[in-house]
């Protein structure tokens, strides 16, 4: 059985656009035709060529290939902590590196993760919190993903969890993305 792909409305193409987070003008650029071209076309007031279609179809394409990885917004190197530390420490290090959330490394092992929330909640439970080691206090790991991940699977982690692990090729930590690290790479474009 032959499968014959569903041909892209050219109004589509807005919205492909928007996805990729690029400009009519920049689309314009990258497939040779001018910006008025294209707000035509998002219109459905021009009918194109096969050829013009084409052409900024595979200019979609290309900035697609282009988006941001994990590798290009992660901070490093990693601030983290062992199990064994005391939580005194662990806020020392937190304030001293303004960071609010900290993964727990046992060997080249991520073991758990320690947040500013995790410490005000603990600090409910244990009178003396800063004499607790990390062990006693620590959630689960932040997630892990390759440094080629793309920043749309990141964000989606970021909606539940306040840090992404970001590990290279043989699975050493390499960086962390948080929701701070998403907001520094600027506003969406129009």
């Amino acid at each position: 059985m032959v499968i014959i792909p569903r041909p892209i409305d050219p109004k589509e193409i807005r919205r492909i656009r928007k996805e990729l987070g690029i400009t009519q003008e920049e689309l314009a650029e990258k497939a040779g035709v001018t910006q008025a071209y294209i707000a035509k076309l998002e219109a459905g007031k021009v009918d194109p060529r096969l050829s013009t279609f084409n052409r900024i179809l595979q200019a979609l394409l290309e900035c697609k290939k282009a988006q941001l990885r994990a590798k290009d917004v992660m901070s490093s190197p990693v601030i983290s902590v062992k199990p064994y530390e005391s939580v005194e420490n662990v806020i020392r290090i937190m304030n001293d590196h303004n960071i609010s959330q900290i993964p727990v490394i046992a060997g080249n092992k991520v073991v758990g993760s320690v947040t500013e929330r995790t410490l005000v909640r603990q600090s409910l439970e244990y009178e003396d919190i800063y004499d607790r080691k990390v062990m006693e206090v620590m959630e689960e790991p932040f997630p892990i993903v390759n440094e080629d991940e793309d920043l749309e699977v990141v964000k989606y982690l970021l909606e539940e969890h306040p840090a992404v692990l970001v590990q290279d090729r043989e699975g050493r930590i390499k960086g962390i993305i948080t929701r701070v690290d998403i907001f520094r790479i600027g506003k969406g474009r129009e």
